[in-house]
């Protein structure tokens, strides 16, 4: 009796230890809180600048945000600034009407490298040349995620509040105690 009570304490301990080990980590991930422009807007001016927030602080030295036209081709010459969790992309001069996709790949303090993209259009005339004032866009805090960030948010795990974790550790620390309460029990029963 004693060999089987053993072995299945062993069998729970392992198995605690594996969806521990395969749990956690998963929460480390960064993910994109906010785009300005937000994607799919559509702004009567262009904008002045890009900006991305991340829900943690992101490494300055791994940052890419590009502004490309409908051909693909680079609009904005400048290089993005971070601040903990904000990436701020200048445009710089005003650019002329027509779609444009913001793609970035950044890197978390984590070291988890995060891209994705979003499209905004200026509205106007595409073959007028640009305004030479700019004006500030819209902005929004919260925006619903794009494609890219959809598919990085299925792959990660869904943010877990702390106070959940806390009652997990609990009741696996109560499980075993109870466990080896048992087999303790069954010893001196014998």
């Amino acid at each position: 009796m004693r060999s089987s009570i053993r072995a299945l304490l062993l069998l729970l301990v392992a198995t605690l230890a594996t969806l521990g080990v395969g749990v956690l980590p998963a929460q480390a991930h960064a993910r994109l809180l906010s785009i300005t422009p937000t994607d799919g807007a559509s702004l009567p001016a262009s904008p002045t600048e890009i900006v991305l927030t991340f829900n943690e602080p992101i490494n300055p030295e791994f940052v890419t945000v590009r502004i490309t036209d409908g051909e693909g081709g680079d609009v904005v010459g400048e290089e993005a600034a971070t601040d903990g969790a904000t990436v701020t992309l200048p445009v710089g001069d005003a650019i002329a009407a027509g779609t444009y996709n913001v793609i970035y790949r950044v890197v978390s303090a984590d070291s988890h490298p995060i891209s994705g993209s979003a499209r905004f259009t200026i509205e106007g005339d595409p073959q007028a040349p640009p305004a030479t004032a700019t004006a500030e866009a819209p902005s929004a805090s919260v925006s619903p995620p794009s494609a890219g960030e959809a598919a990085d948010a299925s792959e990660e795990a869904e943010d877990i509040p702390a106070w959940v974790w806390i009652l997990v550790f609990a009741g696996l620390v109560g499980a075993i105690g109870a466990t080896f309460y048992a087999v303790r029990r069954d010893e001196s029963a014998s």
